[in-house]
């Protein structure tokens, strides 16, 4: 039985193998059109990266960093908060989770001190949602430690591969946003 740290690099590693089932588009469950060894190697690729961004071990070095952590659910409200001011259905909109849902993640942040909430002139009995100062140090020691952790995982490629896979992946967020607003 392999050691906890090589079985978890074990089910991290990517190996860009294809597999020998046939693929289906992930709205549709039907079969993929494009079956090809790039679009799989793709998938696989982008699977790994996600399945790396959510793991405890790696969340807790970034928390760590940050000096707090939080419900995982929590990031993504706090980080779209950071973009700007938004009213609760407005912000559950653009995180895509129901008002309830939302309501107790912001109470969470609230708690803790990184979201604030004050009184809409326009309409007094809506309330606008903020960063507090707070919320901000707490997103930007968030980013540096990813950037770091990326520095430190791209230290052996070429100034021209880290600018083209910036490049790639740029456009790559572009059209899954785009994916993501389409009507079906």
């Amino acid at each position: 039985m392999p050691s906890p740290m090589v079985a978890w690099q074990q089910q991290l590693t990517y190996t860009g193998s294809m597999s020998t089932t046939t693929p289906t588009t992930a709205l549709t469950k039907t079969p993929a059109t494009d079956a090809s060894p790039e679009l799989t190697q793709i998938e696989r690729g982008l699977t790994t990266i996600v399945r790396w961004g959510n793991l405890p071990r790696v969340r807790e070095r970034f928390t760590a960093v940050a000096g707090m952590d939080l419900e995982r659910a929590s990031y993504s409200v706090l980080f779209r908060l950071e973009e700007g001011p938004a009213r609760l259905s407005d912000l559950a909109q653009r995180v895509g989770v129901d008002i309830s849902t939302l309501s107790r993640q912001v109470h969470h942040l609230e708690a803790a001190g990184l979201v604030g909430r004050s009184v809409m002139e326009e309409d007094r009995r809506a309330a606008l949602l903020s960063v507090t100062d707070e919320g901000r140090d707490f997103v930007h020691r968030i980013r540096a430690a990813k950037r770091a952790a990326i520095t430190e995982m791209l230290e052996h490629w070429t100034p021209d591969e880290r600018a083209e896979l910036g490049r790639v992946l740029g456009r790559l967020a572009n059209e899954m946003v785009a994916f993501g607003c389409r009507e079906r």
